[in-house]
């Protein structure tokens, strides 16, 4: 069973990400002349509502940027949950690139979003070569830790991986944070000796 996985961290996070978009697309043009915009980024979300993924693909190349990086978020997040990994990081990458100076929380989000579809195809190094560049206290910064803490215990660093859980424990208020760094300790972490019991990868 993989705890951190996108049932769990999404459960949380989708709903107020999904209007998150269309509220933060209104807030960037509602008092300039682009409702034919805003128009759009609903249309997108209409489409993937009825499953038109190539409806929604076609009209991102009609919304210029910075409103395509919410767009682009959006479709990246409903191909993530086809497991469409391949559309999804190209998606996410054009939301960050969108992003990067007029959302920060939502830019935050998509480079998460991106780390963790990494670490599920296996590319740990990657994984963490995105999500260490991000800063320590960004909003998202629990399900960051958890993921890199993933990355971590793939490629054998135990106290690395203890050391990220352990931030999860003592600074995030959230039951689901709370509850995966506790099964990826209990579970993934054993032989090393930490303050929640005994575990078998060394201390680097």
């Amino acid at each position: 069973m993989d705890f951190l996985n996108w049932k769990n961290i999404a459960a949380l996070l989708v709903g107020g990400i999904i209007a998150g978009i269309i509220l933060g697309a209104f807030k960037a043009y509602e008092h300039h002349k682009e409702e034919e915009i805003a128009k759009k980024l609903f249309l997108v979300e209409d489409y993937l509502s009825k499953n038109e993924t190539q409806k929604a693909e076609k009209l991102l190349k009609e919304i210029p940027p910075p409103a395509v990086g919410y767009a682009a978020l959006r479709l990246g997040d409903y191909y993530a949950s086809a497991n469409r990994t391949e559309k999804a990081l190209s998606l996410f990458v054009e939301a960050a690139e969108a992003l990067h100076d007029v959302d920060k929380p939502l830019y935050y989000f998509t480079l998460e979003r991106e780390g963790y579809l990494l670490y599920l195809k296996g590319e740990y190094e990657k994984s963490l070569q995105l999500l260490e560049k991000l800063p320590e206290d960004i909003p998202n910064f629990c399900e960051v830790s958890l993921i890199k803490a993933q990355d971590y215990i793939a490629l054998g660093k135990g106290q690395r991986a203890y050391d990220e859980l352990n931030r999860v424990l003592n600074g995030c208020p959230d039951k689901e944070s709370q509850l995966t760094a506790k099964y990826l300790l209990y579970t993934r972490l054993k032989g090393e000796k930490t303050n929640v019991g005994e575990t078998s990868l060394k201390k680097e």
